[in-house]
């Protein structure tokens, strides 16, 4: 959470100035320290990339967390999404989840299941998580004034119920060795019934390193999100 705290704080550098419907679309992480307290950390970001995608404009980039001692401890790769072009309505046309890739019905891998973490995110519950101003993903007039028909649940809050069953299964391992690789599919909104699931790879192709599949779904099995996670052997 403190993590992607610090990578939304580039966000009005790399923005495009059209921002109605902009959402997350991928997010990359190595966790190579655990976090201290009342310690403070440099943060050094850089756009690496900007690639179109479909409708919409793509701007990445890295955030770097490091220590005095001018080692790494966290290390992001941020892809935020911007439609190219901008929209004739009131709001935007987001794709039917049973119509879109994200909703095929992949095949869950061999392996050792784990998680099940499952929750109703509510209003009240995401005005706590991004604690301040009233924004799109608190309130809801805030959220029909980007394009949305009500109240967008952050890529930040949904992604950390993935880090907390990860931190779950592999314990310490996580926060000093983890890697996500993220991918949003579809958004999810106030109140909606989410679970995460977890599978540990029965076949891991680096020896090195335990490797696992991640999912959050609803109950008409639309996903949030699908991703690949590891930690060291």
């Amino acid at each position: 959470m403190i993590a992607t705290g610090i990578d939304n704080d580039y966000f009005r550098e790399i923005a495009f100035p059209y921002q109605i419907g902009h959402l997350w679309m991928r997010q990359e992480w190595e966790l190579h320290k655990p976090l201290r307290a009342n310690y403070a950390y440099n943060v050094s970001g850089e756009i690496t990339d900007i690639y179109i995608k479909r409708d919409r404009q793509v701007v990445k980039y890295r955030v770097d967390m490091s220590n005095d001692s001018d080692e790494l401890v966290i290390r992001t790769h941020h892809h935020q999404s911007f439609l190219r072009e901008r929209i004739s309505g009131e709001s935007v046309e987001l794709r039917d989840p049973t119509k879109k890739p994200g909703a095929r019905k992949f095949v869950v891998p061999e392996g050792t299941r784990f998680g099940g973490l499952e929750t109703t995110i509510t209003k009240e519950m995401c005005g706590v998580f991004f604690h301040g101003n009233a924004n799109y993903h608190t309130d809801d007039e805030a959220a029909k004034e980007l394009g949305f028909q009500r109240v967008v649940v952050g890529g930040r809050m949904t992604m950390a119920y993935a880090g907390t069953v990860l931190e779950s299964y592999f314990g310490e391992a996580w926060g000093s060795s983890g890697k996500l690789d993220l991918k949003f599919t579809n958004p999810c909104w106030c109140d909606d019934l989410v679970a995460v699931h977890g599978v540990e790879l029965a076949e891991q192709l680096d020896p090195n390193r335990r490797a696992a599949f991640i999912w959050m779904q609803k109950p008409d099995e639309s996903i949030v999100y699908v991703a690949e996670a590891s930690v060291a052997a």
